[in-house]
């Protein structure tokens, strides 16, 4: 027990102050002022007061607080100054360049003072922690508000390792997530992902908060902002408010600021190499699915009940999903080809030199001729890129034959149609062009193939245009791998073996069933 204790102890047992003296081995002096101290407490209440009761309490004595001689009004004047250029830096995206602690000391050194780390460090942190920010929790109203932000992830796509854009939206109520890949942070992607946002979880917030990002921000002037065309038109379709954060203020989203990380680390940190985007794409909706399934840390809900909760309290989708994309005038070049932000995109032949109508999306290329949807082609985000279909220059493919051998509209067909022309019509480029118009004209690439097939089952090389389409127009197809024999099956056999009588084959017609 401590001697205060005791000799407050002994007083209330009786004993007296000369009794106590003697036990305790303390002078009087002490007792008699531990005892008045004891009295006086009992007359004053200190439940409102910021004391303690203390007088039971050990006695504590004051610390001599001495005059620092290191540590001078000089250098701490050059230390705040040090404090100062900090905060300026990290004002003005200079955030890497700051001094740490141990350069601040060496500075202090180099210009001759003397004095140790951890002085220089125990004055900074007594300096900085005056100025630390205070964070306001949020309350999160469900269905009221949605965040949205850009990530970066680098995914090998097809063999090619490249950076893509990674749009994230977040429900702050249920934390739902929503992202998808785009090649570009462009506007007319900014209003794509939108689109499909609001097609996707079928309500509409009531608020889009934003950062101070290019697309969604036009000018600053002073502590006013002024938001895009673009994003005014989305708004009032839709009919939601926009919020900006302030400057360098990211935590005032901060959900879909954590999102971001959060889903790329969970969709492409184990798995980041895919055949095609597409393929990303369906990975990274897998990975959503499975998140949302999850259970909210706060509300012991999965995040996609939560986000239902929230749809029943937004508005209702009445319209029709906004279109996104730019309307471009182009002119039809001597390659019927028109140039939309430095890349080629093909047009049917017979309208070089004339001026067209282009939507550019985010994902694809509609060209209109006169008022028309004549080609539709998917959207590439590179430069001096060429995107050609094989069909839109089949009649001048049968003025210059020889021309399609070599042509970038065969590079970029379709396998099946590529290697068609490699195993059976080389140098027959008149059949092959015939071909071509057949499977335009009647949309039968399958069949053919189909067809392909069963007359190599009769003689290797006896493919041609002529037994194709005969094939093909044939009522009902016939199976290789059936065991089924009809009355159309026998008759289609027998018309295969009659063909191959008329060009004297000496094999004989393969039987099916």
């Amino acid at each position: 027990m401590d001697q205060k204790q005791k000799i407050i102890k002994l007083y209330m047992e009786g004993e007296s102050k000369r009794g106590i003296a003697k036990i305790t081995k303390k002078s009087r002096n002490t007792v008699a002022k531990y005892i008045q101290e004891f009295e006086e407490s009992k007359l004053e209440d200190v439940r409102q007061l910021p004391i303690p009761e203390s007088v039971m309490k050990p006695p504590t004595y004051k610390k001599r607080i001495g005059k620092s001689k290191v540590l001078t009004e000089e250098i701490k004047n050059k230390l705040r100054k040090f404090i100062t250029d900090n905060e300026w830096k990290r004002n003005h995206y200079m955030k890497k360049q700051q001094m740490k602690i141990v350069d601040m000391h060496e500075k202090l050194l180099d210009a001759g003072y003397s004095i140790s780390y951890t002085t220089v460090r125990n004055f900074v942190n007594q300096e900085t922690a005056k100025s630390r920010e205070v964070y306001i929790r949020r309350y999160c109203e469900p269905g009221y508000e949605v965040e949205f932000d850009w990530g970066e992830v680098k995914l090998e796509i097809d063999g090619k390792l490249k950076a893509y854009s990674l749009a994230v939206f977040t429900l702050p109520y249920s934390n739902y997530r929503f992202a998808r890949l785009y090649q570009s942070e462009s506007q007319v992607c900014v209003l794509d992902v939108h689109t499909k946002f609001i097609e996707h979880v079928d309500f509409i917030p009531a608020v889009f908060v934003y950062d101070n990002m290019r697309t969604v921000v036009k000018s600053f002037i002073g502590n006013e902002k002024t938001i895009t065309d673009s994003m005014v038109n989305l708004s009032n379709y839709y009919q939601f408010k926009i919020r900006l954060c302030q400057t360098r203020k990211g935590n005032e989203k901060g959900h879909v600021e954590r999102s971001v990380e959060f889903i790329r680390r969970k969709a492409f940190a184990s798995q980041y190499s895919f055949t095609s985007l597409e393929a990303a794409q369906d990975h990274l909706l897998q990975t959503l699915n499975k998140l949302n399934l999850r259970d909210h840390h706060e509300h012991e809900q999965k995040h996609i009940e939560l986000m239902r909760k929230e749809k029943e309290k937004g508005q209702k989708v009445t319209m029709t999903p906004f279109d996104s994309a730019d309307l471009i005038e182009c002119l039809i070049d001597k390659y019927s080809t028109v140039v939309i932000n430095q890349n080629h995109y093909s047009v049917p032949e017979g309208h070089v030199g004339k001026y067209i109508k282009a939507k550019a999306g985010a994902e694809t290329i509609k060209l209109f001729i006169d008022g028309c949807l004549e080609a539709e082609h998917q959207r590439n985000w590179g430069v001096h890129q060429w995107k050609m279909d094989l069909y839109h220059y089949l009649d001048t493919f049968k003025k210059k034959k020889g021309a399609i051998a070599q042509s970038e509209c065969l590079r970029q067909a379709p396998s099946q149609i590529k290697k068609l022309y490699n195993d059976h019509y080389i140098g027959k480029e008149k059949e092959f062009i015939e071909l071509l118009f057949y499977i335009r004209e009647n949309n039968k690439l399958e069949r053919v193939l189909d067809a392909v097939k069963q007359l190599n089952t009769i003689r290797t090389g006896y493919v041609s245009t002529e037994s194709i389409l005969f094939v093909c127009e044939q009522s009902t197809p016939v199976k290789a791998d059936g065991f089924y024999r009809d009355e159309t099956a026998h008759q289609s056999e027998s018309n295969m073996k009659a063909y191959a009588n008329m060009f004297n084959q000496e094999e004989e017609v393969a039987h099916y069933g």
